[in-house]
């Protein structure tokens, strides 16, 4: 386990699939608060319900963290996927032949808000690319989400609406960032 940079008190570690339903939990618990600022009740509730908050398929890869304070609470959740997210069948056919690594399901609880987890999280996440010779990652960004990726350095290509089946759609910015694959990632 590696202690986050900004809060000495809590740790990262890989996700076991026995964390899976108090991450889920989680991540909802974050995308009705936090993403209650930018998105309406409808839009949040037909995100979840067509596509959830991640895809338990990506604990199995390796890729997938979570940050936890001393107690054993999850405060935090993210990590990168080579395998297709279930939205991009809806953003048209350019987006099905990307082959991009993903970054995917950051997520903070609201209580632990402020305090440097995504930031630590996304640095974990981005070392681990590096390690696995991953030249770049692209990520769709919640409203809520795109100052920390810009902060990360991310790029925004192009902003995005999902369309979803409860007749809303769901506001999003595709986004993406080239890692120094050869030498170290500066935290």
């Amino acid at each position: 386990m590696t202690p986050t940079a900004d809060t000495p008190r809590s740790t990262i570690r890989h996700v076991r699939p026995a964390d899976i339903p108090a991450i889920r939990a989680m991540q909802e618990r974050s995308m009705w608060v936090l993403g209650g600022a930018f998105y309406s009740d409808d839009e949040i509730a037909g995100f979840l319900t067509q596509y959830g908050t991640m895809d338990d398929a990506i604990v199995a890869e390796g890729h997938f963290f979570l940050a936890e304070n001393q107690a054993g609470r999850i405060l935090g959740s993210g990590g990168w996927t080579r395998r297709r997210p279930s939205y991009v069948g809806e953003l048209g056919e350019s987006h099905e032949t990307e082959a991009v690594p993903t970054v995917r399901s950051v997520f903070v609880d609201p209580a632990a808000e402020r305090r440097g987890i995504a930031s630590s999280i996304m640095v974990q996440v981005e070392r681990d690319a590096v390690e696995h010779d991953v030249p770049e990652l692209s990520l769709m960004a919640t409203l809520s989400g795109v100052a920390l990726y810009e902060r990360r350095g991310y790029l925004a290509l192009a902003s995005e609406r999902l369309a979803l089946s409860n007749g809303s759609s769901f506001a999003c910015v595709r986004m993406m960032k080239r890692l120094e694959v050869a030498g170290r990632l500066a935290a």
